[in-house]
Order: C-alpha cells, then structure tokens, then sequence
C-alpha cells in the first residue's frame, strides 16, 4: 500500500518535470501575434535611388569619368551614380590630371570639369617672379636702412616691399585660380522640341 502510493505520486508528478521552462503559446507560433505584428509594422528601409549626373568640359579638352577606380565614360556623358561610389575625373593626355569629386549628393547633377587656364597661369608665374624679388629688394633696404642713418633707404626698402608683398599674392592667387577644378551643381532638366537634357551654369 504503502509503495502504491509512492508510485502513484510519482506518476502524476511527471508532467510537470517534463515541461519546458519557456511559455509556448497554444497555437504554437514564435514569436507571439502581438510581436510578429510590431515586427511588420516598422518601417523598412528603402532603397536609395542613383544620382542622375551629367558630366561636362568647359573646354576643348574631354575627361575620362571614373566610378569606383573604374572608367565609365568620356564627356560629355550622363551617369547614374549611387550614393556610396567615389567619382573622379582624368584628362585625356600623355600625363593625365585627375580631379577628384567625390561622392555626389541625390538628384540631378550637373559635374564640369574646367582645364588649366594658360593665360592666368602664365601671368601668376610672371607676377609671382618679379614681386618676389622686388619683395628680397625692399626687405634688404628696409634692413639696412633702418638699423643705420640712412632714413631714406629705410623708406626705400618700405616702399619696395609692400607692393612686392601685394604683387605676390596677387600671383600666387591667379596660378590657383587657373588650376584645373570640378564643380558640381543642381541641374534642371529641360525639353526642347524632341531633345531632353539637362541645365545649368558653369
């Protein structure tokens, strides 16, 4: 009688060790309809769309597009850019300058590249030469002059130095002036008769 009884609770006392320490719902989905349903509620991330740019030359000269280290096409050409690929621009010549542009905002771009302005350039060079050594001159003068008795050499080297020191920033402005640059702008796209493209300044 005595080991019935043992036997008896042992049995009805099972289940409840058999049973798992986690909550199962009783039509045995995971996660719960409350969760799943918050889950498909949230948002999902949209795909971003490419850029619409379009790659000019104010000059003569045609550059290479790059995309990702990869050439893509020669201006003037049109491109849809993601927003993560890096854009760079090469010129077509036998020691290639490349100008690089980075990664493009969203919407419609407008990318010119402008080549290297000779005629700036040249006269940088020649303002720059000259106003640097009018500028060695004057502080020479300014240096003697000011540290012995001679007033007039003094002011001299005053008056030679200081429109030296304009000219060479002046020259030094115009060489980078006419360096070779990117610029990118909004364009507005336009039609015209049976031609679509797009606008803008440069």
């Amino acid at each position: 009688m005595k080991y019935g009884a043992l036997l008896a609770l042992c049995v009805a006392s099972s289940p409840a060790f058999a049973q798992p320490t986690g909550q199962v719902e009783p039509n045995g989905t995971w996660p719960p309809p409350d969760e799943a349903a918050a889950q498909m509620a949230q948002p999902q991330p949209q795909p971003q769309a490419p850029t619409r740019a379009t790659f000019v030359s104010t000059g003569e000269q045609k550059w290479d597009v790059w995309i990702d280290k990869q050439a893509a096409c020669a201006t003037p050409c049109t491109l849809g850019v993601m927003p993560l690929q890096y854009v760079a621009l090469r010129s077509q010549e036998s020691n290639p300058i490349r100008l690089d542009v980075g990664y493009l905002p969203q919407g419609d771009l407008m990318v010119s590249a402008r080549p290297l302005e000779n005629g700036l350039y040249t006269g940088g060079i020649i303002m720059t030469s000259f106003a640097g050594m009018g500028l060695a001159t004057g502080i020479t003068l300014t240096a003697v002059g000011c540290t012995t008795d001679h007033p007039n050499l003094c002011k001299a080297g005053i008056i030679t130095a200081v429109p030296s020191a304009v000219g060479l920033y002046l020259g030094i402005y115009w060489m980078r002036k006419a360096l070779p640059r990117a610029a990118v702008e909004r364009a507005q796209p336009y039609v015209a008769g049976n031609q679509v493209g797009v606008a803008g300044t440069f």
